[in-house]
């Protein structure tokens, strides 16, 4: 059966909750909760930048990839700049997608994320979390975190990027189907974040 599009977006909401209580976390200026060196960070591979339709904010704007949209059955509190679906994509009763929130705590320093991100979105309900190499994004270094959840059934896997201008991070989650692997997840986020300008 067919899932609509406001139950697979339901799914969307826990991995828009996950980041929120992520950017909530902080550690003390100059401090260092975790000793072990920091992810080398990278710079995504070459991809050609996302040609879909343009997401803006007041502080962003970004394009996604094409084919992909604004639901008409997006969840309250949602608009087109904290979400956009793979409109394609329906077969499995979960579509992919992309939102963006703004840290409520302001700006989120790579370190933060990598030392206290795996608790915060274990505390979620994610699992398999996992801290990847940092990629360069929207002209800064960004943690990026990998994570699964499941959500009325329906399981699913997130990649979370923490972009970071004139002292406010922006959380970007990417959610997607089961079984897309790590570099075509990589691939599309990269796609996407080429794309990413400060308005």
């Amino acid at each position: 059966m067919r899932r609509s599009v406001r139950s697979r977006a339901a799914a969307v909401l826990l991995a828009f909750s996950a980041g929120l209580a992520l950017a909530g976390c902080s550690a003390p200026a100059g401090t260092d909760a975790d000793e072990s060196p920091a992810p080398a960070a990278t710079s995504p591979a070459a991809v050609a930048p996302a040609i879909g339709p343009d997401v803006t904010a007041e502080a962003y704007t970004f394009q996604v990839p094409e084919g992909w949209g604004f639901p008409e059955e997006a969840p309250e509190g949602y608009d087109a700049s904290m979400f956009a679906v793979d409109l394609a994509d329906i077969e499995d009763g979960f579509s992919d997608n992309v939102n963006v929130i703004t840290s409520p705590a302001g700006e989120i320093t790579p370190e933060q994320v990598e030392s206290a991100g795996v608790a915060e979105l274990e505390a979620a309900q994610a699992t398999d979390v996992t801290v990847l190499d940092r990629v360069d994004a929207a002209g800064a270094e960004s943690a990026h975190l990998t994570a699964g959840f499941t959500s009325e059934g329906v399981e699913y896997t997130i990649d979370q990027y923490y972009l970071t201008s004139a002292g406010q991070t922006h959380i970007v989650t990417f959610s997607f189907s089961p079984g897309i692997d790590q570099a075509e997840r990589d691939a599309l986020a990269a796609s996407v974040l080429a794309t990413w300008t400060w308005n």
